[in-house]
């Protein structure tokens, strides 16, 4: 029975550790454009530096060091709200024009071109949802706090709103136009490619003639039907899964480029004068 008595001490103390409040941050205006997103128990997002790293294999330690996370609010709080542009069914409309190629072979004239307008107004319509948020938000916090006078309160505020705007613009332009498209585009010509090469084997020229015997379809009209139709399939098939992997990639790649760009133009026109928390000296894990 003492064993197990030890065993619940550890593990009260290990909740006791995880409910421990989070270190108290300095003073001035909590604003933080693009704080990383956590979670629960770690609300930073970030690895605490007094555990040590366990011996990774040299990928799995890029990885790791690699900030995959979203922006958070303006008040330093990681991004916990649903997002229903994002985060549900409606992020696949990011994904319209891709499905729209793919059957515009059987779509009336101009489906082609609704499936892009419908994909480039999802876009533009995230680009000012978030805008608009981050206005409002930042409107009101900075009315509410004690700002140096010498500072243009809606300017900045029309800055912070205009640089999230753009944030948001860049990245729905790489996450649901470009990086779909050349993932899809290329897993496709990858498909096509394979096919052609098993179909001049003889056991791909056998098995193409028993299913079409079994279709009670001309040879010569089924395998270009294949051809067209099964890497198509395949492109389609994947875009469930490929959506997280590249949004979160975009999200690392703007964390290592873009976003402290976006950071310094605020900070540099007033930002750092009114003490938005982004312009302070570089936190820990920041």
């Amino acid at each position: 029975m003492r064993p197990k008595a030890k065993q619940n001490n550890t593990k009260a103390g290990a909740c006791l550790k995880r409910g421990s409040g989070p270190e108290k941050r300095g003073d001035g205006i909590d604003i933080d454009l693009f704080e990383p997103a956590g979670t629960e128990e770690d609300t930073t997002g970030r690895r605490d530096p007094s555990i040590p790293t366990p011996n990774l294999h040299p990928l799995a330690r890029l990885l790791e060091s690699v900030d995959w996370s979203e922006p958070g609010t303006f008040d330093g709080i990681p991004k916990t709200e649903y997002d229903p542009l994002r985060d549900g069914p409606l992020r696949y409309l990011g994904y319209a024009n891709e499905v729209g190629e793919a059957f515009g072979a059987w779509l009336f004239s101009g489906g082609v071109p609704l499936s892009y307008a419908i994909a480039i107004s999802y876009v533009l319509f995230d680009t000012v949802d978030k805008w608009q948020a981050t206005y409002r938000d930042a409107r009101a916090k900075l009315s509410g706090e004690s700002v140096p006078s010498s500072v243009d309160v809606p300017l900045l505020v029309h800055l912070i709103a205009l640089d999230r705007g753009l944030d948001t613009l860049v990245w729905q332009l790489i996450a649901s136009v470009a990086a779909p498209g050349y993932t899809i585009h290329t897993l496709v010509a990858v498909v096509t490619q394979l096919l052609v090469a098993a179909e001049a084997t003889s056991l791909g020229h056998s098995l193409t003639a028993l299913l079409a015997s079994a279709l009670h379809t001309p040879e010569e009209a089924l395998v270009p039907l294949l051809t067209k139709s099964l890497p198509t399939a395949v492109g389609l098939a994947t875009i469930p899964y490929i959506v997280h992997p590249i949004d979160s990639g975009v999200h690392a790649l703007l964390n290592a480029t873009l976003r402290p760009l976006l950071k310094r133009g605020v900070c540099s026109r007033g930002g750092a004068e009114a003490g938005l928390a982004i312009c302070k000296p570089s936190r820990e894990g920041r």
